[in-house]
């Protein structure tokens, strides 16, 4: 698979770009396209060498018509998607309309919604199937390599499972105390909508930060955490169905957290269109527009950040408890790369799900998660991209309350 076509050039490709350029002998040549091809030509600049040919185009996938123009002169293997997930299944259709393989880090999620729609990919398997071609979706780390740690526990660590937390300790500091270091929509989001959880076979709705707990994280201490929505929960509830109840739980900044209820206190976290002089416009879009971008913040992170997925089961008959986690710098990130610790770990695993297309294993016709393969050569390949993780044993109990406080951390 050696010309590949990246869709996209926006935070994420700070990582992405880098990361395809150290794996040259799978991708020798890369078009790589976005609404701005003034940023294309700078990583063009920079990266391209001898062993792998890089070119730009100017792409605006909301224009069909001139992308498939553009995509079918170039004819690639794969489309690698980087743009905005409510627009994944316009690319999924460039995919079929010119026979490329497909691959994305995040599930689709419409725009204007809080939640994906992770049946709208897979209603594309079967076209993918007749067309004889594979599409990878949320191939990033959440859902991604959080997929995976599920099987590898499933497969090393325990006979069955029962419980599942995701912990994202949303750790570290920044220039802006009432900002996260994660991309300010998302958390926005995640804050603002009903919380999801699999309970007992379902999907149980709750209300906006009203599950709170804390939990003692190797190499960043105890934090708070709140019960948040998110796409993960979808992926794993088909893939670990027998699972009695999978959650997901983020830290936020206590400044954050006051900016934000104010914000919802005067309706400026509503997803619903408003009229305005004859626009119908979103007040959480407005937000987005206005308020600093998580680029902005990159160069002033400091500490670490982690995610882990702690586990609950039994192996041979005694109960067993753990954590499979990764730790990522925010300053050596950036100095590496230029990108944000989140922003990394997405694109390593994006990158990692790319050469396991290129090199065989995932080529499968039809619309697949991470979880449908064997994790274990997926996990050695996050680990050469430079992303690795750990797994501690009888790993401590997270402690879960109902109803909110007023201790989250500074």
């Amino acid at each position: 698979m050696q010309r590949v076509l990246v869709i996209g050039c926006g935070k994420l490709a700070r990582a992405v770009i880098p990361l395809l350029s150290k794996n040259a002998e799978c991708f020798r040549e890369i078009c790589l396209s976005g609404r701005s091809k003034e940023k294309c030509d700078q990583y063009k600049k920079k990266y391209s060498s001898d062993k792998q040919k890089i070119v730009t185009a100017f792409v605006d996938i909301r224009n069909m018509e001139k992308t498939l123009l553009m995509a079918k002169i170039y004819h690639p293997d794969l489309v690698i998607n980087l743009a905005p997930s409510s627009l994944n299944l316009q690319v999924m259709d460039l995919c079929l309309a010119m026979g490329a393989n497909y691959i994305d880090a995040s599930l689709y999620i419409p725009k204007g919604s809080s939640t994906c729609d992770i049946d709208a990919e897979y209603a594309y398997d079967k076209k993918f199937r007749e067309k004889d071609l594979t599409a990878i979706i949320g191939c990033g780390f959440n859902p991604g390599v959080i997929d995976a740690f599920a099987q590898y526990v499933a497969i090393k660590q325990m006979d069955d499972i029962r419980t599942i937390d995701i912990i994202d300790m949303n750790a570290g500091t920044n220039a802006h105390p009432y900002l996260m270091n994660t991309p300010m929509m998302t958390s926005l989001r995640q804050i603002s909508s009903e919380s999801r959880m699999w309970s007992n076979g379902n999907i149980v709705k709750v209300p906006p930060m009203s599950t709170q707990a804390k939990y003692s994280f190797p190499e960043i201490g105890k934090r708070n955490l709140y019960m948040v929505d998110h796409e993960v929960i979808d992926a794993l509830s088909g893939e670990v169905p027998d699972a009695t109840m999978i959650r997901y739980f983020s830290a936020f900044k206590r400044p954050f957290l006051s900016m934000v209820k104010i914000l919802r206190e005067v309706g400026m976290t509503s997803t619903t269109p408003v009229d305005i002089d004859g626009q119908q416009i979103a007040p959480l879009d407005f937000l987005s527009e206005v308020m600093p971008q998580q680029e902005d913040l990159v160069a002033t992170a400091r500490g670490k950040t982690g995610v882990g997925m702690l586990i609950h089961g039994s192996k041979e008959g005694v109960g067993k408890q753990c954590l499979v986690y990764t730790l990522i710098d925010h300053q050596e990130c950036f100095e590496k790369y230029g990108a944000s610790a989140t922003d990394f770990m997405g694109a390593a695993a994006l990158v990692s799900g790319a050469v396991m297309l290129s090199l065989g294993p995932w080529m499968s016709p039809g619309v697949h998660m991470v979880s449908e393969f064997d994790p274990l050569p997926f996990l050695k390949e996050i680990q050469n991209q430079g992303l690795f993780y750990k797994l501690l044993e009888n790993a401590p109990e997270l402690d879960v309350v109902s109803g909110s406080s007023e201790d989250e951390e500074e």
